[in-house]
């Protein structure tokens, strides 16, 4: 549990310390109900679902689900840290997401995830 908080706060502070060009949106209180992690043009790109309301979400995300690519320097601590909440059923999940789709075509770019009660 020790590595999971240890995890999630460096996380935090990594993924709040990199400059974002474009607004933020957060989805709050969700639930992950599905994750996958797929290859293309030599990047590794982890697609999520969430549950909850998406209205909000930007057209391009014609398919209601997320993404990040390994380009991201947190890429492989939000895997885990998604992958984790995914196993546990955590139901305290927030997305920090940009009104973009470059990570995959049909999927919103997210940048940050909180998992529990810690404050952004």
């Amino acid at each position: 549990m020790l590595k999971i908080k240890n995890l999630a706060a460096g996380l935090f502070l990594l993924l709040f310390s990199l400059p974002t060009l474009q607004a933020a949106e957060y989805f709050r209180d969700r639930t992950i109900i599905g994750a996958g992690v797929f290859a293309s043009a030599g990047k590794s790109i982890l697609l999520i679902d969430i549950s909850g309301d998406k209205s909000t979400m930007p057209a391009c995300a014609t398919t209601g689900r997320f993404a990040i690519d390994s380009s991201s320097p947190a890429f492989k601590d939000v895997v885990a840290l998604v992958m984790t909440a995914y196993a546990k059923g955590e139901t305290n999940v927030d997305i920090n997401a940009t009104s973009s789709c470059t990570s995959w075509a049909n999927a919103q770019d997210f940048i940050g995830i909180k998992v529990g009660t810690m404050p952004w």
